[in-house]
């Protein structure tokens, strides 16, 4: 595969918390793009529901996987705070995420990447796109999701909770989990 086949690419995701699946998004981005932002949502958002870590957590755990390519400059980390209706997903939305991008990075992404899934239509106008790579993962391919993890953190199935966590986070699950309890999910 070439690399570094796009200037600027972008990933966007809530990371509660971050998984196996993530790190091949993430992955996928590193090899594609020159630089990669990763916007860390919902970083608005206080702890609880859908939310049980902090931005600030979220993000130190994506920094203990990512520090190399963070030191490098190739990975940036954002936080990207909810959009009015966060659970209405509307061009509106995708135009709001590519805006604070640009803010970012100075110019516009020349790709995005996203587990492929129905509601990622809804996000992004044709118009919006128009100028964008459209890198689309096949969510099924990604073998876990963060709702899974957190079960596993609930149940106190390490043993599965590690198979799907990078082993540089292994040390955290305690944490994860007595977070993950303090937050009433």
């Amino acid at each position: 595969m070439q690399e570094d086949i796009f200037n600027y690419g972008l990933i966007v995701g809530r990371f509660q918390h971050i998984h196996i699946g993530h790190e091949k998004l993430i992955n996928i981005g590193l090899k594609l793009c020159d630089k990669l932002l990763v916007f860390i949502g919902s970083a608005n958002q206080e702890i609880g529901g859908r939310n049980p870590y902090t931005y600030e957590y979220r993000k130190s755990l994506i920094e203990i996987i990512y520090k190399d390519e963070i030191e490098s400059g190739k990975l940036i980390i954002a936080p990207l705070n909810d959009w009015e209706d966060s659970s209405i997903l509307t061009p509106k939305w995708g135009e709001y995420v590519l805006d604070s991008a640009k803010k970012i990075l100075g110019e516009n992404p020349s790709c995005i990447i996203y587990g492929k899934d129905k509601d990622i239509f809804k996000c992004f106008s044709k118009e919006t796109v128009k100028n964008l790579s459209e890198v689309y993962v096949d969510r099924n391919s990604l073998l876990i999701s963060a709702t899974k993890m957190r079960e596993y953190l609930l149940s106190d199935n390490k043993e599965q909770w590690e198979k799907y966590s990078n082993i540089k986070i292994h040390y955290k699950y305690k944490e994860l989990k007595e977070k993950l309890e303090l937050s009433g999910f």
